[in-house]
């Protein structure tokens, strides 16, 4: 298997949150990079200063005609699939949409793989989501999925897919279920929204729902390290957990932040007591699995926290 920086990679999703950190890493490394978004929740500025060997390309997964053209011509050599949906809410109002963009919208991307580049290597973002509602178990990869929204359900349907790509067709698919990620660039979810109500009203933080809601908060740089090691050593057809591997509360993610912005004496947190549908209760995240690839989170919440408000205080107005 050729190095990373000596092929050429496809992104989907990436002018957002996350496919716009892959990307940088990615030319860092020395690929070259066919960066592919529709522009419908990412932008070309999270691209703006990449240099580097980049073709940017506005185009839908959902569009299987554009995609198939486009794998055609580009050949890749892995394909870094992270376009879809990203909203628990949004996919409880609207969950045809939901579907369409990542389930069909994989199944794409699978099928112009299958037809154009079948031994390239593809990496599916998948979600926790996935797992639904637990309960107070270790969630491992040999955890049955129960999702408790279409959201979760919709990258379910998505996995299934990749795994019979891998098993009926060959291609050489690796899952990455996928936690909560923050970092710059985030564009909505818990800790850019409780920097956005400070900026509203510095004394006070209202939290969704009684603040024991227990998640796995993993910055992007970790995240985006995950998805590489994936590229590289990830067993074609197999699950993969990608968490910082640490659980912590939502109160506890107020309480850092205030912390990092040395205001925890000075802020009353308020809780609403109810949270919206499909948000699940408890997550405890096993990352055994890729941590015996090589994986290993480096960057800890609070060092975390402190580049998100620098980006933050400068660049979101």
């Amino acid at each position: 298997m050729k190095e990373l920086g000596k092929k050429k990679v496809m992104i989907t999703g990436a002018a957002g949150f996350i496919g716009s950190h892959l990307v940088d890493q990615v030319i860092r490394m020395g690929a070259g990079v066919v960066a592919v978004d529709n522009l419908s929740s990412g932008s070309w500025t999270n691209l703006s200063r990449v240099q580097g060997n980049m073709e940017k390309v506005e185009g839908d997964v959902r569009d299987v005609a554009f995609i198939g053209r486009l794998m055609k011509r580009v050949k890749p050599d892995s394909v870094f699939h992270l376009a879809g949906s990203a909203s628990v809410p949004r996919s409880v109002e609207e969950p045809l949409y939901d579907f369409e963009n990542n389930c069909l919208g994989t199944v794409n991307v699978l099928e112009a793989v299958r037809v154009n580049v079948p031994r390239a290597r593809v990496v599916f973002s998948s979600s926790g989501a996935v797992y639904g509602e637990p309960g107070l178990k270790k969630i491992d990869e040999a955890l049955l999925p129960n999702p408790i929204s279409p959201y979760g359900a919709s990258k379910v349907a998505a996995e299934t897919e990749c795994m019979l790509y891998n098993r009926v067709y060959g291609v050489d698919v690796v899952i990455a279920r996928v936690f909560n990620t923050y970092g710059q660039r985030m564009t909505r979810f818990a800790a850019l929204d409780f920097l956005k109500k400070l900026r509203q009203d510095p004394e006070h933080l209202e939290v969704m729902g009684n603040g024991d809601q227990v998640r796995d908060f993993n910055y992007v740089a970790d995240t985006v390290r995950g998805l590489l090691v994936l590229e590289s050593k990830g067993v074609a057809g197999k699950l993969y957990n990608l968490a910082s591997g640490e659980s912590r509360s939502v109160r506890d993610l107020a309480v850092i932040l205030l912390r990092v912005l040395g205001r925890e004496k000075c802020v009353a947190m308020t809780f609403t007591g109810s949270s919206w549908p499909g948000d699940a209760q408890y997550w405890d995240v096993d990352i055994s699995r890729i941590k015996l690839l090589g994986y290993e989170p480096g960057v800890r919440m609070e060092q975390g926290l402190s580049q998100l408000v620098e980006w933050f205080n400068q660049e979101v107005q």
